[in-house]
Protein backbone atom coordinates (compact mmCIF):
# COMPACT_ATOMS: atom_id res chain seq x y z
CA UNK A 1 0.00 0.00 0.00
CA UNK A 2 1.05 3.41 -0.55
CA UNK A 3 0.97 6.81 0.53
CA UNK A 4 -1.06 9.14 -2.02
CA UNK A 5 -1.54 12.84 -2.28
CA UNK A 6 -3.98 14.17 -4.72
CA UNK A 7 -3.60 17.81 -5.11
CA UNK A 8 -6.59 19.28 -5.50
CA UNK A 9 -8.40 16.36 -4.32
CA UNK A 10 -11.55 18.27 -2.79
CA UNK A 11 -13.07 18.18 -6.47
CA UNK A 12 -14.81 15.71 -8.05
CA UNK A 13 -12.46 14.38 -10.32
CA UNK A 14 -9.91 14.39 -7.57
CA UNK A 15 -12.01 13.13 -4.79
CA UNK A 16 -13.14 10.25 -7.55
CA UNK A 17 -9.47 8.96 -7.01
CA UNK A 18 -9.31 9.92 -3.66
CA UNK A 19 -11.90 6.96 -2.86
CA UNK A 20 -11.01 4.69 -5.32
CA UNK A 21 -7.75 4.78 -3.25
CA UNK A 22 -8.91 4.67 -0.05
CA UNK A 23 -11.38 1.74 -0.21
CA UNK A 24 -8.15 -0.55 -1.39
CA UNK A 25 -6.41 0.31 1.87
CA UNK A 26 -3.97 3.02 0.48
CA UNK A 27 -2.85 6.13 3.09
CA UNK A 28 -4.76 9.08 1.22
CA UNK A 29 -4.51 12.69 1.99
CA UNK A 30 -6.32 15.38 -0.04
CA UNK A 31 -5.48 18.96 -0.33
CA UNK A 32 -7.76 21.89 -1.60
CA UNK A 33 -8.08 25.60 -1.00
CA UNK A 34 -11.63 25.91 0.77
CA UNK A 35 -10.63 24.58 4.43
CA UNK A 36 -14.47 23.45 4.77
CA UNK A 37 -14.97 21.69 1.60
CA UNK A 38 -11.88 20.05 2.61
CA UNK A 39 -12.94 19.28 6.23
CA UNK A 40 -16.67 17.71 4.34
CA UNK A 41 -14.39 15.07 1.62
CA UNK A 42 -12.55 14.06 4.50
CA UNK A 43 -15.27 12.92 6.52
CA UNK A 44 -17.17 12.07 3.46
CA UNK A 45 -14.24 9.58 1.92
CA UNK A 46 -12.22 8.64 5.30
CA UNK A 47 -9.10 10.56 4.05
CA UNK A 48 -6.85 13.21 5.75
CA UNK A 49 -7.13 16.64 4.54
CA UNK A 50 -4.38 19.25 4.78
CA UNK A 51 -4.89 22.69 2.73
CA UNK A 52 -1.24 23.02 2.66
CA UNK A 53 0.50 21.31 -1.01
CA UNK A 54 4.08 21.58 0.14
CA UNK A 55 3.04 19.36 3.26
CA UNK A 56 1.32 16.42 1.08
CA UNK A 57 3.78 16.41 -1.26
CA UNK A 58 6.64 15.79 1.34
CA UNK A 59 4.50 13.11 2.74
CA UNK A 60 3.42 11.24 -0.11
CA UNK A 61 5.34 8.30 -2.65
CA UNK A 62 2.33 9.35 -5.15
CA UNK A 63 1.75 13.00 -5.48
CA UNK A 64 -0.89 13.46 -8.14
CA UNK A 65 -1.76 16.62 -9.78
CA UNK A 66 -5.72 17.17 -10.27
CA UNK A 67 -6.58 20.96 -10.38
CA UNK A 68 -7.35 23.12 -13.53
CA UNK A 69 -5.71 23.12 -16.40
CA UNK A 70 -4.57 27.14 -16.35
CA UNK A 71 -3.25 26.10 -12.52
CA UNK A 72 -1.68 23.26 -13.42
CA UNK A 73 1.51 24.43 -14.27
CA UNK A 74 1.75 26.84 -10.58
CA UNK A 75 1.02 23.99 -8.70
CA UNK A 76 3.74 22.05 -10.18
CA UNK A 77 6.34 24.77 -9.58
CA UNK A 78 4.87 24.93 -6.11
CA UNK A 79 5.20 21.62 -5.03
CA UNK A 80 7.55 19.62 -7.35
CA UNK A 81 10.55 20.46 -5.65
CA UNK A 82 9.25 18.72 -2.30
CA UNK A 83 8.48 15.43 -3.94
CA UNK A 84 10.76 13.10 -2.13
CA UNK A 85 12.95 10.73 -4.34
CA UNK A 86 12.48 7.73 -5.36
CA UNK A 87 8.48 9.30 -5.36
CA UNK A 88 6.06 9.54 -8.21
CA UNK A 89 4.53 13.01 -9.50
CA UNK A 90 1.55 12.59 -11.83
CA UNK A 91 -0.71 14.71 -12.64
CA UNK A 92 -4.38 14.49 -14.66
CA UNK A 93 -4.20 17.19 -17.41
CA UNK A 94 -6.47 17.06 -20.52
CA UNK A 95 -3.04 18.70 -21.80
CA UNK A 96 0.34 16.78 -21.74
CA UNK A 97 3.43 18.77 -23.41
CA UNK A 98 3.46 21.44 -21.11
CA UNK A 99 3.20 19.67 -17.95
CA UNK A 100 5.04 17.00 -18.23
CA UNK A 101 8.09 19.95 -18.99
CA UNK A 102 6.94 21.74 -15.83
CA UNK A 103 7.08 18.33 -13.58
CA UNK A 104 10.85 17.63 -15.38
CA UNK A 105 11.91 21.51 -14.55
CA UNK A 106 11.15 21.76 -11.32
CA UNK A 107 11.32 18.11 -9.48
CA UNK A 108 14.27 15.97 -8.74
CA UNK A 109 16.12 14.09 -11.02
CA UNK A 110 15.24 10.88 -9.11
CA UNK A 111 11.57 11.61 -8.64
CA UNK A 112 9.76 9.53 -11.04
CA UNK A 113 7.28 11.33 -13.53
CA UNK A 114 4.37 10.07 -15.40
CA UNK A 115 1.73 12.45 -17.23
CA UNK A 116 -1.73 10.83 -17.52
CA UNK A 117 -5.06 11.83 -19.24
CA UNK A 118 -8.40 9.84 -17.60
CA UNK A 119 -10.48 9.85 -20.78
CA UNK A 120 -13.87 10.23 -18.92
CA UNK A 121 -15.61 12.31 -16.47
CA UNK A 122 -16.20 12.38 -12.47
CA UNK A 123 -19.63 11.34 -13.22
CA UNK A 124 -18.82 7.54 -13.77
CA UNK A 125 -18.92 4.74 -10.80
CA UNK A 126 -15.89 2.47 -12.01
CA UNK A 127 -12.83 2.51 -14.26
CA UNK A 128 -13.75 -0.67 -16.27
CA UNK A 129 -13.84 -0.63 -20.03
CA UNK A 130 -12.82 3.57 -19.50
CA UNK A 131 -9.85 4.84 -21.47
CA UNK A 132 -6.98 6.14 -19.27
CA UNK A 133 -3.92 7.95 -21.58
CA UNK A 134 -0.58 7.45 -19.86
CA UNK A 135 2.61 9.37 -20.78
CA UNK A 136 5.49 8.12 -18.87
CA UNK A 137 8.67 10.96 -19.16
CA UNK A 138 10.81 9.21 -16.36
CA UNK A 139 9.56 6.20 -15.16
CA UNK A 140 10.73 2.75 -13.64
CA UNK A 141 9.28 1.12 -10.87
CA UNK A 142 5.87 3.16 -10.51
CA UNK A 143 4.93 2.78 -13.80
CA UNK A 144 4.78 -1.12 -13.58
CA UNK A 145 2.83 -0.13 -10.15
CA UNK A 146 0.37 2.33 -12.31
CA UNK A 147 -0.07 -0.10 -15.32
CA UNK A 148 -1.26 -3.15 -12.99
CA UNK A 149 -3.85 -0.63 -10.69
CA UNK A 150 -5.32 0.18 -13.93
CA UNK A 151 -5.46 -2.90 -15.67
CA UNK A 152 -6.53 -4.82 -12.51
CA UNK A 153 -10.01 -1.87 -13.17
CA UNK A 154 -10.08 -3.09 -16.44
CA UNK A 155 -9.44 0.36 -17.99
CA UNK A 156 -7.97 0.68 -21.49
CA UNK A 157 -4.67 1.84 -20.77
CA UNK A 158 -2.89 3.72 -23.86
CA UNK A 159 1.09 4.18 -23.43
CA UNK A 160 1.85 7.38 -25.63
CA UNK A 161 4.42 10.78 -25.63
CA UNK A 162 2.62 14.09 -24.46
CA UNK A 163 3.53 14.89 -28.08
CA UNK A 164 1.71 12.54 -29.68
CA UNK A 165 -1.11 12.79 -27.09
CA UNK A 166 -1.51 16.72 -27.41
CA UNK A 167 -1.45 16.09 -31.31
CA UNK A 168 -4.23 13.95 -31.39
CA UNK A 169 -6.63 15.53 -28.61
CA UNK A 170 -6.63 18.56 -30.84
CA UNK A 171 -9.15 16.45 -32.78
CA UNK A 172 -10.96 14.00 -30.04
CA UNK A 173 -11.51 16.60 -27.39
CA UNK A 174 -10.43 19.94 -29.35
CA UNK A 175 -12.38 19.57 -32.72
CA UNK A 176 -15.10 17.63 -31.19
CA UNK A 177 -15.64 19.85 -28.07
CA UNK A 178 -15.46 23.45 -30.88
CA UNK A 179 -17.96 21.28 -33.04
CA UNK A 180 -20.82 20.84 -30.21
CA UNK A 181 -20.20 23.99 -28.24
CA UNK A 182 -20.50 25.69 -31.99
CA UNK A 183 -23.92 24.09 -32.59
CA UNK A 184 -25.16 25.01 -28.80
CA UNK A 185 -24.19 28.73 -29.41
CA UNK A 186 -25.69 28.57 -32.35
CA UNK A 187 -29.32 27.43 -31.25
CA UNK A 188 -28.96 30.05 -28.71
CA UNK A 189 -27.98 32.86 -31.05
CA UNK A 190 -31.17 32.00 -33.16
CA UNK A 191 -33.07 31.52 -30.25
CA UNK A 192 -34.33 28.01 -31.16
CA UNK A 193 -36.45 26.21 -28.68
CA UNK A 194 -34.57 22.94 -28.26
CA UNK A 195 -37.77 21.26 -26.23
CA UNK A 196 -40.17 21.74 -29.23
CA UNK A 197 -37.30 20.14 -31.98
CA UNK A 198 -37.56 17.25 -29.76
CA UNK A 199 -41.37 16.92 -30.99
CA UNK A 200 -40.15 17.11 -34.80
CA UNK A 201 -36.79 15.28 -34.41
CA UNK A 202 -34.98 12.33 -35.56
CA UNK A 203 -33.18 9.76 -33.79
CA UNK A 204 -29.93 11.53 -34.74
CA UNK A 205 -30.98 14.92 -34.09
CA UNK A 206 -31.97 13.81 -30.90
CA UNK A 207 -28.82 12.16 -30.03
CA UNK A 208 -26.60 15.49 -31.26
CA UNK A 209 -28.54 17.31 -28.83
CA UNK A 210 -27.80 15.18 -25.75
CA UNK A 211 -24.19 14.93 -26.61
CA UNK A 212 -24.03 18.52 -27.02
CA UNK A 213 -25.88 18.75 -23.62
CA UNK A 214 -23.41 16.65 -22.08
CA UNK A 215 -20.36 19.04 -23.05
CA UNK A 216 -22.24 22.07 -21.76
CA UNK A 217 -23.48 21.19 -18.67
CA UNK A 218 -19.72 20.62 -17.58
CA UNK A 219 -17.27 22.74 -16.48
CA UNK A 220 -16.63 25.59 -18.69
CA UNK A 221 -13.37 26.56 -17.30
CA UNK A 222 -11.93 22.73 -18.04
CA UNK A 223 -13.10 22.93 -21.99
CA UNK A 224 -11.90 26.47 -22.28
CA UNK A 225 -7.99 25.12 -20.96
CA UNK A 226 -8.62 22.40 -23.39
CA UNK A 227 -9.21 24.50 -26.62
CA UNK A 228 -6.69 27.31 -25.76
CA UNK A 229 -3.86 25.48 -23.87
CA UNK A 230 -3.43 22.31 -26.36
CA UNK A 231 -0.55 23.95 -28.53
CA UNK A 232 -2.54 21.45 -31.24
CA UNK A 233 -5.69 22.80 -31.08
CA UNK A 234 -5.47 26.30 -32.87
CA UNK A 235 -4.05 24.66 -36.31
CA UNK A 236 -7.07 22.06 -36.12
CA UNK A 237 -9.87 24.46 -35.36
CA UNK A 238 -8.61 26.83 -38.54
CA UNK A 239 -8.74 23.83 -40.81
CA UNK A 240 -12.39 23.00 -39.82
CA UNK A 241 -13.97 26.61 -40.35
CA UNK A 242 -11.90 26.74 -43.60
CA UNK A 243 -13.58 23.56 -44.79
CA UNK A 244 -16.85 24.96 -43.29
CA UNK A 245 -16.77 27.68 -45.12
CA UNK A 246 -15.77 26.14 -48.28
CA UNK A 247 -18.89 23.56 -47.96
CA UNK A 248 -21.26 27.13 -47.26
CA UNK A 249 -19.83 28.29 -50.56
CA UNK A 250 -20.52 25.06 -52.54
CA UNK A 251 -24.33 25.25 -51.07
CA UNK A 252 -24.70 28.99 -51.96
CA UNK A 253 -24.22 28.21 -55.47
CA UNK A 254 -25.49 25.06 -55.54
CA UNK A 255 -22.96 23.03 -56.96
CA UNK A 256 -24.18 19.79 -56.34
CA UNK A 257 -21.28 17.78 -57.78
CA UNK A 258 -18.73 19.64 -55.70
CA UNK A 259 -21.22 18.72 -52.67
CA UNK A 260 -21.22 14.79 -53.77
CA UNK A 261 -17.34 15.13 -54.28
CA UNK A 262 -16.47 16.00 -50.62
CA UNK A 263 -19.26 14.03 -49.12
CA UNK A 264 -17.93 10.85 -51.03
CA UNK A 265 -14.74 11.93 -50.65
CA UNK A 266 -15.29 12.37 -46.10
CA UNK A 267 -16.82 9.17 -46.25
CA UNK A 268 -13.79 7.18 -48.30
CA UNK A 269 -11.71 8.89 -45.65
CA UNK A 270 -13.89 7.86 -42.53
CA UNK A 271 -12.86 3.82 -43.37
CA UNK A 272 -14.96 1.30 -42.32
CA UNK A 273 -18.82 3.34 -42.36
CA UNK A 274 -20.82 -0.15 -41.97
CA UNK A 275 -19.12 -0.47 -38.51
CA UNK A 276 -20.11 3.00 -37.73
CA UNK A 277 -23.66 2.91 -39.20
CA UNK A 278 -23.84 0.00 -36.61
CA UNK A 279 -22.06 1.22 -33.30
CA UNK A 280 -24.52 4.38 -33.99
CA UNK A 281 -27.77 2.29 -34.65
CA UNK A 282 -27.39 0.75 -31.49
CA UNK A 283 -27.04 4.56 -29.41
CA UNK A 284 -30.08 5.53 -31.19
CA UNK A 285 -31.74 2.23 -30.36
CA UNK A 286 -30.55 2.72 -26.60
CA UNK A 287 -32.47 5.77 -26.29
CA UNK A 288 -35.65 4.21 -26.48
CA UNK A 289 -34.88 0.74 -24.40
CA UNK A 290 -35.07 1.73 -21.23
CA UNK A 291 -38.46 3.62 -22.10
CA UNK A 292 -39.71 0.82 -24.37
CA UNK A 293 -39.04 -1.92 -21.35
CA UNK A 294 -40.46 0.29 -18.24
CA UNK A 295 -43.70 0.54 -20.24
CA UNK A 296 -44.22 -3.27 -20.83
CA UNK A 297 -43.41 -3.29 -16.75
CA UNK A 298 -46.27 -1.13 -15.61
CA UNK A 299 -47.88 -2.84 -12.72
CA UNK A 300 -44.83 -5.06 -12.25
CA UNK A 301 -42.31 -5.00 -9.28
CA UNK A 302 -38.67 -3.92 -11.00
CA UNK A 303 -35.20 -2.52 -9.65
CA UNK A 304 -33.60 0.76 -11.26
CA UNK A 305 -30.46 1.28 -10.67
CA UNK A 306 -29.23 5.39 -10.86
CA UNK A 307 -26.20 4.78 -13.46
CA UNK A 308 -24.68 7.98 -11.65
CA UNK A 309 -24.86 7.56 -7.93
CA UNK A 310 -25.38 3.92 -7.80
CA UNK A 311 -28.56 3.77 -5.80
CA UNK A 312 -31.20 1.16 -6.83
CA UNK A 313 -34.84 2.09 -6.19
CA UNK A 314 -37.46 -0.99 -5.97
CA UNK A 315 -40.85 -0.60 -6.66
CA UNK A 316 -43.93 -1.27 -9.08
CA UNK A 317 -44.27 0.64 -12.10
CA UNK A 318 -47.12 2.93 -11.75
CA UNK A 319 -46.82 5.32 -14.71
CA UNK A 320 -44.36 6.10 -17.42
CA UNK A 321 -44.54 8.81 -20.19
CA UNK A 322 -41.72 9.68 -22.55
CA UNK A 323 -39.08 11.32 -19.58
CA UNK A 324 -39.97 10.04 -15.98
CA UNK A 325 -41.18 6.87 -14.47
CA UNK A 326 -42.88 6.96 -11.26
CA UNK A 327 -42.32 3.94 -8.64
CA UNK A 328 -44.64 2.90 -5.92
CA UNK A 329 -43.55 0.91 -2.95
CA UNK A 330 -46.96 1.12 -0.45
CA UNK A 331 -48.41 4.46 -0.18
CA UNK A 332 -44.74 6.22 -1.25
CA UNK A 333 -44.08 6.65 -4.35
CA UNK A 334 -41.06 8.22 -6.32
CA UNK A 335 -41.06 10.35 -10.26
CA UNK A 336 -36.84 9.68 -11.76
CA UNK A 337 -35.76 10.91 -14.78
CA UNK A 338 -35.68 7.17 -17.32
CA UNK A 339 -32.40 8.85 -18.96
CA UNK A 340 -30.47 8.70 -15.60
CA UNK A 341 -31.89 4.99 -14.81
CA UNK A 342 -30.78 1.49 -15.85
CA UNK A 343 -33.22 -1.34 -15.72
CA UNK A 344 -32.00 -4.52 -13.64
CA UNK A 345 -32.00 -7.68 -15.62
CA UNK A 346 -34.36 -10.36 -13.84
CA UNK A 347 -30.87 -12.14 -12.41
CA UNK A 348 -29.62 -8.73 -11.42
CA UNK A 349 -32.40 -8.10 -9.28
CA UNK A 350 -32.67 -11.23 -7.42
CA UNK A 351 -28.92 -10.92 -6.73
CA UNK A 352 -29.71 -7.42 -5.36
CA UNK A 353 -32.77 -8.61 -3.40
CA UNK A 354 -30.59 -11.87 -2.12
CA UNK A 355 -27.80 -8.75 -0.89
CA UNK A 356 -30.20 -6.32 0.31
CA UNK A 357 -33.21 -7.80 1.71
CA UNK A 358 -33.87 -9.80 5.14
CA UNK A 359 -33.68 -13.59 4.06
CA UNK A 360 -36.48 -15.71 5.91
CA UNK A 361 -35.20 -19.81 6.88
CA UNK A 362 -37.23 -22.80 7.27
CA UNK A 363 -36.01 -26.10 8.32
CA UNK A 364 -37.08 -29.14 6.52
CA UNK A 365 -37.04 -33.28 7.54
CA UNK A 366 -38.18 -34.85 4.54
CA UNK A 367 -38.14 -39.20 3.85
CA UNK A 368 -37.03 -39.99 0.68
CA UNK A 369 -36.19 -43.38 -1.11
CA UNK A 370 -32.08 -44.13 0.39
CA UNK A 371 -31.41 -43.98 -3.65
CA UNK A 372 -32.03 -40.10 -3.68
CA UNK A 373 -29.42 -38.17 -3.92
CA UNK A 374 -29.83 -34.64 -1.28
CA UNK A 375 -27.32 -33.14 -3.40
CA UNK A 376 -29.31 -33.25 -6.69
CA UNK A 377 -32.29 -31.43 -4.82
CA UNK A 378 -30.63 -29.04 -3.82
CA UNK A 379 -29.36 -27.62 -6.71
CA UNK A 380 -32.95 -28.40 -8.41
CA UNK A 381 -34.85 -26.13 -5.76
CA UNK A 382 -32.09 -23.56 -6.10
CA UNK A 383 -32.99 -23.43 -9.85
CA UNK A 384 -36.78 -24.26 -9.66
CA UNK A 385 -37.48 -21.12 -7.37
CA UNK A 386 -36.69 -17.61 -6.97
CA UNK A 387 -35.05 -16.13 -4.19
CA UNK A 388 -34.43 -19.11 -2.82
CA UNK A 389 -30.33 -18.48 -2.03
CA UNK A 390 -29.53 -21.24 -0.08
CA UNK A 391 -30.10 -24.85 0.30
CA UNK A 392 -28.18 -26.89 3.02
CA UNK A 393 -28.06 -30.28 4.29
CA UNK A 394 -27.90 -30.07 7.60
CA UNK A 395 -28.15 -33.93 8.49
CA UNK A 396 -29.15 -37.59 7.12
CA UNK A 397 -30.79 -39.85 9.46
CA UNK A 398 -31.26 -43.54 9.04
CA UNK A 399 -32.90 -45.46 11.91
CA UNK A 400 -35.15 -47.85 13.17
CA UNK A 401 -38.15 -45.28 13.48
CA UNK A 402 -37.91 -45.00 9.55
CA UNK A 403 -39.35 -47.57 6.85
CA UNK A 404 -36.86 -50.05 5.64
CA UNK A 405 -34.81 -48.10 2.03
CA UNK A 406 -35.93 -44.92 3.56
CA UNK A 407 -33.73 -41.76 5.13
CA UNK A 408 -34.81 -38.65 6.52
CA UNK A 409 -33.08 -35.61 4.60
CA UNK A 410 -33.03 -32.55 6.64
CA UNK A 411 -32.87 -29.18 4.58
CA UNK A 412 -32.07 -25.21 5.93
CA UNK A 413 -33.69 -23.31 3.23
CA UNK A 414 -32.97 -19.43 2.89
CA UNK A 415 -34.43 -17.28 0.47
CA UNK A 416 -36.19 -13.67 -0.35
CA UNK A 417 -39.74 -13.95 -1.03
CA UNK A 418 -39.61 -17.28 -1.73
CA UNK A 419 -42.97 -19.61 -2.01
CA UNK A 420 -42.13 -22.16 0.48
CA UNK A 421 -45.54 -23.44 0.05
CA UNK A 422 -45.07 -24.28 -3.34
CA UNK A 423 -41.38 -26.09 -2.44
CA UNK A 424 -43.18 -28.12 0.18
CA UNK A 425 -45.80 -29.11 -3.14
CA UNK A 426 -43.13 -29.93 -5.04
CA UNK A 427 -40.80 -31.86 -2.71
CA UNK A 428 -44.00 -34.00 -1.85
CA UNK A 429 -44.33 -34.36 -6.03
CA UNK A 430 -40.96 -35.86 -5.72
CA UNK A 431 -42.48 -38.99 -3.28
CA UNK A 432 -41.27 -37.10 -0.22
CA UNK A 433 -43.09 -37.08 3.04
CA UNK A 434 -42.10 -34.00 4.96
CA UNK A 435 -42.34 -35.21 8.98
Amino acid sequence: MAKIAVIGGTGEFGSMFARIFREEGNEVLVTGRNKETGKKVSRSLGVEYKRSNIEAAEWADVVIISVSIENTPDVIKEIAPHVRDGSLLMDFTSVKVEPCRAMLKYSSKKVEIIGTHPMFSPRVIGLEGLVFIVTPVRAEKWMDWLKEWLEDKKAKVIITTPEEHDKIMSVVQGLTHFTYLSVASTLAEMKIDVKETRKFASPIYELMIDLIARIVGQNPRLYAGIQMLNPEAKKVRRVFIDRAIEFNNIIDRKDKDAFVKEMVTAARHLGDIKDSMGRSDKAIMALNQELLKLKESVGKEVALRHIYSGNVHVGTVRKVDGEMVTLGRGKKKITIKISNLELLSHDEFIKWKLNNLPREKRDYSIIFSETTDEETICRVLKKMFEGLAECMILDIYRGKNLPEGMKSITLRLEGVNTNFKDIEEFLKGLGGKIR
